[in-house]
């Protein structure tokens, strides 16, 4: 399912306001709501903007091994701890979103 810049835009605005006099679980609230279209919007590889610019300069930064445990917060879907793992790093992904890893 492909969605418009300005859909990404809004769902965009609605989370990052998530913390600004907020409570937790108006927070969650609003994350678990959203959940499906994020993991629609970034798929199991990531948008093309993570794939092509976010994704190798975190990942050169990180010189990941397989010696390696790496700690992802606020994973999302999980999609570059997948990527991660599959270059050998042990991870451990948490986000804030059950919704979001299922």
């Amino acid at each position: 399912m492909e969605y418009s810049k300005e859909d990404l835009m809004e769902a965009k605005k609605q989370i990052w306001g998530v913390g600004e006099n907020m409570g937790t679980e108006e927070s969650k609230k609003i994350w678990e709501e959203n959940a499906q279209f994020w993991d629609n919007a970034m798929g199991d590889e990531s948008n093309e903007f993570h794939r092509e610019v976010v994704r190798p300069k975190v990942t050169e930064l990180l010189s990941p091994n397989p010696a390696d445990y790496i700690l992802d917060i606020a994973c999302g879907n999980g999609n570059y701890s997948s990527y991660l793992a599959q270059r050998g790093a042990s991870v451990v992904a948490f986000d804030y979103s059950k919704k979001m890893i299922e």
